[in-house]
């Protein structure tokens, strides 16, 4: 069964690293690293009609050039660089490099809430009403 369930997943990483953007209007790109394995970062989008798309590339880590080769992979598979859209990151400085080489100084990134929270609330004594907070 294992054996199974990792050719599917691999399977599935395939598709999802093959996927192209051409016909999806992409108007936020998510990006954060999670590490699967050997493996890093993923991206997710949400298009002008509401709908959530994603799409992942192959990294190493969250280094500016692992980074930067996520942006490039979306590129090359349809998400035009000319097209203005809101970036929503972690907070990354490599991440931040990496849009700005690709995408032009000028795009839109955001600070994710949900990591500035974390980041806040993880600084706080143990002894504070952080429990209340996700």
């Amino acid at each position: 069964m294992s054996r199974e369930t990792i050719e599917a997943s691999e399977a599935a990483l395939e598709r999802l690293l093959e996927r192209r953007f051409e016909d999806v209007d992409l108007l936020v790109i998510y990006i954060d690293g999670m590490h699967f394995g050997e493996q890093c970062v993923l991206a997710v989008g949400w298009t002008s009609k509401g709908t959530s798309t994603s799409g992942a590339a192959r990294g190493r880590d969250e280094n500016a050039e692992a980074a930067k080769d996520l942006l490039e992979h979306l590129v090359s598979h349809g998400v035009s660089p000319e097209r203005r859209r809101l970036f929503v990151i972690d907070g990354s400085k490599a991440l931040r490099t990496a849009i700005n080489a690709v995408f032009g100084a000028e795009t839109p990134v955001q600070r994710c809430r949900n990591h500035k929270l974390r980041n806040v609330l993880g600084r706080l004594p143990a002894h504070s009403n952080r429990k209340r907070h996700p």
